[in-house]
């Protein structure tokens, strides 16, 4: 009876991988582009900062991969989009860029 539950149970978690949310990261490994939520799009793209972090090893995390940050490098006061470039090798080295354009 175990062993049935068990196969049942294992099946049922291999099928929710789409169900989990429309960015799914690889197993070994990761490297994906996302678009964040932005309220004036109507707003130019003449001006591209990035902010950037990384992870090693999941013990040491640096970096500021802020939208805020990404402004304040290339001097943008009103931003027209937010894109998050995220990359994984075996959870052992992961990073995370956010590049904001704007005017």
């Amino acid at each position: 009876m175990i062993k049935k539950m068990t196969i049942i149970a294992l099946t049922a978690a291999s099928m929710t991988g789409c169900a989990l949310g429309p960015y799914q990261p690889g197993l070994v490994y990761s490297n994906m582009s996302a678009p964040m939520d932005v309220r004036d799009n109507a707003v130019g793209c003449s001006k591209r900062g990035e902010s950037s972090m990384t992870n090693i090893l999941g013990l040491i995390g640096t970096g500021d991969a802020s939208i805020e940050k990404a402004k304040a490098s290339a001097g943008i006061t009103k931003v027209g989009s937010v894109d998050v470039q995220y990359t994984n090798f075996l959870s052992l080295f992961s990073s995370s860029t956010t590049t904001v354009c704007g005017e």
